[in-house]
């Protein structure tokens, strides 16, 4: 057997042990979670101390996974309209979706204007199967464009 041989050999069974070695961290780490927008409202100007100015965007997040998925943290960037920055979550971060399960979370947003308004924004949360970050999985941020026509003044009564 020539060296060339060898060689040819060796260059075309290092790729297959690369591919080979990859499949079981993708499969091990399973499908991100699915956000789906449910609604959108506002709390008009200071009507409510926890959420001046704020937006609640009502959010089903689905895990299509066998084990529990923990949303650690969430963003919120304008694309059309108010800028919006992300306040914080009911039920607060981590929020736990159970293994072939789903939740409803509010993710509330703040800004500078309390206008009844539509928007386009992209949500991204970053995610994971341990409690607390940080996931030895490490898996990549899942961003969700949502798009809504208006923020009609119609939120839950204040908690506070």
């Amino acid at each position: 057997m020539s060296r060339r041989s060898v060689a040819k050999g060796l260059a075309w069974s290092v790729p297959a042990v690369a591919v080979a070695s990859a499949a079981p961290a993708f499969a091990a780490s399973g499908a991100p979670p699915v956000l789906t927008l449910q609604s959108a409202c506002k709390y008009p100007g200071g009507s409510c101390s926890s959420r001046p100015k704020g937006y609640s965007l009502f959010f089903r997040i689905d895990n299509p996974t066998g084990k529990t998925i923990y949303i650690y943290t969430v963003s919120i960037t304008s694309v059309t309209g108010t800028p919006l920055t992300f306040a914080f979550s009911v039920p607060g971060l981590p929020v736990a979706v159970p293994a072939g399960g789903s939740v409803i979370a509010e993710f509330v947003a703040s800004s500078g204007n309390s206008a009844q308004q539509g928007f386009s924004a992209d949500v991204t949360v970053t995610w994971g199967h341990n409690p607390t970050p940080p996931d030895p999985d490490n898996h990549p941020p899942v961003t969700t464009r949502i798009v809504v026509a208006e923020t009609p003044p119609n939120c839950p009564a204040c908690p506070d």
